[in-house]
């Protein structure tokens, strides 16, 4: 009970303090103890101090006087290896399940810092341990591993440090604000695209309308994140200039639907298979729908389109 109070204590005034994307260690956010190996040095500082005292050995007495001024010296150039540091936490890319998502920090020194690690309360896999930064700014990645789909705070970030000789743990936190996905880990199925008619309903009605030369009523130029299956290759033969067809009734447009009711296997099973679906329709140009249990995403195409699916597929 009384752990529980203390550790919830403990929590908000970390949260007070280091709720941030960025921060810089001053003296009010940089916590210093002895490490296990500097309270054993401790340890046997005291000892050679008993003994010294008992045989009236002033050598021996002298040892532990040193040992104990070592350590205390080893505090202070612990605190400063780490004061003035500022660690910004610029992104977390989302990916897919059992790959890795990448933390993007830039590290900005005041002064060399030696030994610096980061942490992480949860995730599973950290890459980023005894580095040495000079001065400069730099950008380090650190790699996460997730196992499982979903939407994730980026959490609780520990950045810690043993130097000098191993005998001082110096640490502080940073709570960022950032928000990653952890897709659903594609299984490699057959892409069976339904075509519809996207109506005012969001079921639409089957049509058998065909991207023909003669059905369009103008030109436009090509721009990013259209379907590469309305560029007129005629036109782009003739001029070199990429354009796409416009057809007659914009109120209706085809749309390929990747509907989840309509695959097989399990739910995580289904939204793998619908995980590659999207990745593969984004590559053979389709403009596409996705239709979940509980949210339809409109005929789109394009990375940010691939992304939405990609983030619904997580969440579902």
């Amino acid at each position: 009970m009384i752990s529980g109070a203390y550790k919830g204590w403990l929590n908000n005034i970390i949260a007070k303090k280091h709720s941030s994307n960025s921060i810089t260690f001053s003296h009010d956010n940089i916590y210093v103890v002895p490490s296990k190996s500097g309270f054993l040095f401790l340890f046997f500082a005291l000892l050679n101090f008993v003994i010294g005292i008992n045989y009236q050995n002033n050598l021996i007495l002298g040892v532990s006087y040193l040992m104990l001024m070592l350590q205390i010296s080893a505090l202070f150039y612990g605190y400063m290896n780490l004061h003035g540091l500022r660690i910004e936490l610029l992104d977390i890319t989302s990916n897919f399940a059992g790959q890795h998502n990448q933390a993007k920090f830039r590290i900005t020194p005041s002064s060399d810092v030696f030994s610096l690690n980061i942490y992480h309360s949860e995730f599973l896999k950290l890459e980023f341990q005894n580095k040495h930064f000079s001065t400069k700014a730099h950008n380090q990645v650190i790699k996460l591993l997730m196992d499982k789909r979903g939407k994730y705070q980026s959490g609780k970030f520990k950045i810690q440090s043993s130097y000098p000789f191993g005998l001082v743990n110096v640490w502080s936190y940073l709570l960022p604000d950032k928000v990653f996905y952890v897709y659903p880990a594609p299984i490699k199925c057959e892409l069976e695209i339904q075509s519809t008619l996207e109506a005012d309903t969001d079921t639409g009605v089957k049509s058998n309308r065909t991207d023909s030369f003669e059905d369009f009523s103008s030109l436009s130029k090509y721009q990013k994140g259209m379907s590469k299956n309305r560029i007129s290759w005629r036109h782009f033969a003739k001029s070199q200039e990429l354009l796409v067809k416009d057809y007659e009734g914009e109120e209706q447009s085809i749309s390929h639907v990747l509907d989840f009711h309509k695959v097989e296997g399990s739910k995580e099973t289904k939204l793998s298979k619908l995980s590659y679906q999207v990745i593969e329709a984004d590559k053979q140009g389709h403009e596409f729908a996705l239709r979940l249990p509980a949210i339809y995403i409109k005929m789109g195409s394009g990375d940010v389109h691939v992304k939405a699916c990609l983030e619904a597929l997580s969440e579902c």
